[in-house]
């Protein structure tokens, strides 16, 4: 097989690109990013992602018509050069109060007053400024300089929707990787070990190919199963038992690859609500498929869709039928109910899922397939066994 190999620099490129026309577009001529898939997109990755999520330690600023800059941690200033070789990249003044404690405020204003002087330096010191999320030492920040905030959060998630010829290669490797790891999971999966000790195993053959992270730890088995959203616990797992987990699984280049699947564990034979909670939650996310194609409204996606799902297992429903997938878990989302408007756009790639489980049952199924929006048919990406002894 020929090694897949990513333009990295091509690829930054792009998405700075589709960033910046997003600010045009919506009329913010400048936008501070703090969350880090943000950052990355109209820079660069960064280091130490999950920390990162929870501590702003970097940021970018990124204008509609000029090449961004980017604050780094002092401490990774190496690591920002070598993989953004020719952006703009200063020493970040840290005001986290894990650092800075009671000097957090005095530091952010310093941080931001940097920030300022960029804008002003640009001929942008009246204009509003764009920000994703933020401390509240930032805004108060930014409120003492003046500046007028507006949200940048739509025009960046719009932005993000859409991926590239480059993102999509990146998303069908991620998938096949996440198949081959499953894959592995299930020839490693027996009766007798705990929930944590299968998640851990799940976790080595992921990031044995490459994957940076989950974002949950969901999975669980027999009657905790029922209802979803249950993470792994030191529950041992029984022979004929259903396991049941979520990937969430950010991957290499740092793109995510969201399916769920739902297995019998051991040999013995699975009951008759084990099948049909199984093949409900299967051929709910299969019959879906085919009605995600460009042009398709997400409101429209959301009342034809929601009401498929069987009356026995409404209750305990999963609240979202499919939603966005890029650097996370994002926008879009097609809801059960609380419809937004909006529509599918070629090139979204987009997780289709569903739970099935009976109020007071004991067992539930997840499953979760992903797919790339194309003006015919969507192409489905993911292909991690199904349980035939469920179907």
């Amino acid at each position: 097989m020929t090694a897949f190999t990513v333009d990295v620099p091509a690829l930054n490129a792009e998405r700075l690109a589709r960033a910046q026309a997003s600010l045009a577009a919506a009329g913010i001529a400048a936008a501070v990013l703090f969350d880090p898939g943000n950052v990355r997109y109209v820079t660069c990755d960064g280091p130490f992602l999950v920390a990162n999520l929870h501590c702003s330690y970097r940021w970018a600023l990124v204008f509609a018509e000029s090449p961004p800059v980017l604050w780094e941690s002092a401490e990774a200033m190496h690591v920002a050069r070598e993989r953004w070789p020719d952006g703009d990249i200063r020493p970040a003044h840290a005001f986290t109060f894990f650092g800075s404690g009671p000097n957090s405020a005095a530091d952010a204003a310093a941080a931001m007053a940097a920030v300022d002087d960029e804008l002003r330096s640009r001929g942008l010191g009246d204009a509003p400024l764009g920000v994703d999320r933020a401390e509240t030492v930032v805004f108060l920040a930014l409120a003492a300089l003046g500046r007028r905030v507006v949200d940048a959060v739509p025009a960046i998630e719009s932005a993000r929707a859409v991926k590239s010829a480059t993102e999509l290669a990146i998303h069908r490797e991620n998938a096949r990787l996440t198949d081959v790891a499953v894959t592995g999971f299930l020839e490693r999966m027996k009766p007798g070990l705990t929930e944590l000790e299968l998640w851990a195993v799940l976790a080595q053959e992921t990031v044995s190919h490459g994957a940076l992270h989950a974002e949950s730890r969901l999975l669980s088995s027999g009657p905790r199963t029922n209802p979803w959203m249950q993470e792994a616990t030191h529950r041992v797992v029984g022979d004929g038992e259903m396991v049941a987990f979520d990937t969430d699984l950010v991957g290499p280049h740092g793109y995510l690859t969201d399916i769920s699947r739902s297995y019998v564990c051991g040999d013995a034979a699975p009951t008759r609500e084990m099948r049909d909670v199984y093949r409900a939650a299967h051929d709910f996310v299969h019959e879906a498929i085919p009605e995600f194609h460009a042009g398709r409204s997400f409101r429209e996606l959301g009342e034809l869709l929601g009401p498929r799902l069987p009356a026995p297992y409404r209750q305990l429903r999963y609240p979202f039928i499919a939603h966005g997938c890029g650097a996370a878990d994002e926008y879009p989302a097609i809801v059960v109910d609380g419809h937004h408007d909006g529509e599918l756009l070629p090139g979204m790639v987009i997780s289709v899922e569903g739970y099935t489980g009976r109020p007071g049952g004991s067992v539930g199924a997840k499953f979760e397939e992903q797919i790339i929006v194309t003006d015919g048919a969507p192409e489905l990406i993911s292909h991690a066994p199904v349980e035939e002894r469920l179907l």
